[in-house]
């Protein structure tokens, strides 16, 4: 079934009364292994799911006796009065860290880098990682020279349970809730943008979370509204259509889509930097995510301090501040001609404004460190350094899908006695193969944990992971409709 009949099937369950979750559960599991469905299809299924009102069966509603019963009862849970009494700790004074200190902006970047990213955020190669993360972290959008100056869009990389989206709520943490909006997959174009307008459209310095995007699938959902994606300066964040379709004289209705923008995503980039996505993706600044402490062994914060602490530190009382000491950081910064730096001349002009939201706030001691640490951070995702497993997985499966299997394919096809019935070399790739290669290759085991870096990392190759035979392997895309 594709996703419409599998809306339809959950539509009809709304009649099985008391059968209906078992009716749910049996749709879903089939959903999990249906390997005709995306990604996106499954998690826009299971959102359906979720979004239907289950109601329990007549006979368990007391209506026969005359009884009233609220509309919260005809749901499946009930309303639980637990005690509200519960205080959460706060965070910031857990760590030692008081909101109420001189230089606050230069006491909490430091609090960040050497407490709070350690505990909750494990990265590799963290000692680079880190003090971007704090840029990132303290950024404000409005904090640049002129409407012109572009700022970056952060691309926090990882599999599922490494705190990629824990990190970038975080973030969302310095904002109040009427300028913090969180998007899904399945949103289209047209949606982000009315909705990015109905939040920012007034200027307001607010942030956007874009959660388990897929570079893949996205362009096609996002259709011609992707330039609201490519707007990381406020000159270029509008988006203007016609309201009547008539172009002479016609009524224009204009739509504001600037603020600043984070993705998460398992997805890399690295295959991306052509077409249209890889506008969106010259944008974006990586770091890559590890497995990190598993939920239940972590402590609950209430991080509402963040809040107060952002606006100390970018608050109208403070603009004096800004001019004097940001100011002329972000000046200097600007004026350096892209041949002076170490860093590409496409990406340096995203740099600017987290560099000097770095020195600003206590990370780097001078421009020329900050400017030195994001080099070295290009680097290193040029080098290929990878979450998880590491950058020795992403090496092997590279070299084996870009080198070997194109030689190996070359060398059947021009040997007349070499057998074709299984198709081209490289076309399908079994499991097993595979898993064999790599432990040839790397000299470990690939565990269950690891193989879901596997299918990332080959998806990202251009392989979807499916049934090959009577086992699971991988398939080259452009093969499944052939």
């Amino acid at each position: 079934m594709n996703t419409k009949q599998y809306k339809s099937e959950l539509d009809k369950s709304i009649f099985l009364g008391s059968g209906q979750q078992q009716k749910i559960a049996e749709l879903l599991a089939q959903v999990e292994t249906n390997t005709k469905l995306s990604d996106d299809d499954k998690l826009e299924i299971e959102t359906y799911a979720r979004s239907i009102n289950v109601v329990p069966a007549s006979k368990e509603l007391p209506h026969d006796k005359g009884v009233h019963v609220p509309d919260e009862r005809r749901k499946l849970f009930p309303r639980y009065e637990f005690d509200d009494a519960l205080e959460f700790p706060d965070g910031l004074k857990e760590y030692s860290f008081d909101e109420n200190c001189n230089d606050v902006a230069k006491k909490y970047g430091t609090w960040l880098l050497e407490k709070y990213l350690p505990t909750f955020h494990p990265m590799p190669n963290q000692e680079h990682q880190h003090p971007i993360a704090v840029c990132l972290m303290l950024l404000n959008c409005k904090a640049v020279l002129s409407q012109k100056q572009c700022i970056p869009i952060p691309y926090f990389l990882g599999m599922n349970g490494s705190g990629k989206t824990e990190l970038a709520k975080a973030i969302g943490q310095h904002y109040p809730k009427t300028l913090y909006i969180e998007f899904r997959p399945n949103n289209t174009g047209a949606a982000i943008r009315d909705t990015l307008d109905n939040y920012f459209g007034n200027g307001e310095p607010g942030f956007a979370l874009f959660d388990n995007l897929n570079p893949r699938t996205a362009l096609d959902r996002w259709g011609s509204h992707y330039d609201s994606f490519l707007a990381n300066c406020e000159e270029s964040a509008y988006s203007r259509i016609s309201t009547n379709g008539n172009d002479s004289g016609s009524a224009k209705s204009l739509f504001k889509t600037y603020c600043y923008k984070a993705f998460t995503s398992v997805w890399g980039l690295e295959d991306q930097s052509a077409g249209e996505f890889g506008e969106i993706a010259r944008r974006c600044i990586v770091l890559r995510f590890q497995q990190s402490k598993p939920f239940d062994t972590r402590t609950i914060y209430d991080w509402e301090g963040q809040q107060r602490i952002f606006q100390r530190i970018w608050g109208e009382e403070f603009v004096a501040h800004h001019r004097k000491d940001y100011g002329k950081l972000l000046g200097q910064l600007a004026r350096l001609k892209p041949n002076e730096v170490p860093i590409d001349g496409k990406v340096w002009i995203i740099c600017q404004v987290p560099i000097a939201v770095g020195v600003y706030c206590g990370v780097f001691a001078n421009i020329n460190e900050g400017i030195a640490h994001f080099a070295r951070h290009f680097e290193y995702l040029k080098k290929g350094g990878s979450s998880a497993v590491g950058s020795a997985l992403s090496i092997v499966l590279s070299k084996y899908v870009k080198e070997d299997l194109p030689r190996l394919a070359q060398e059947q096809i021009s040997n007349p006695f070499a057998s074709k019935k299984g198709g081209i070399v490289g076309n399908v790739i079994a499991q097993k193969d595979l898993i064999d290669h790599v432990t040839d290759k790397t000299g470990f085991q690939v565990s269950k944990q690891q193989f879901d870096e596997v299918i990332m990392l080959m998806n990202n190759l251009g392989y979807v992971y499916a049934r090959v035979g009577t086992g699971m392997g991988f398939v080259r895309d452009n093969t499944l409709s052939a």
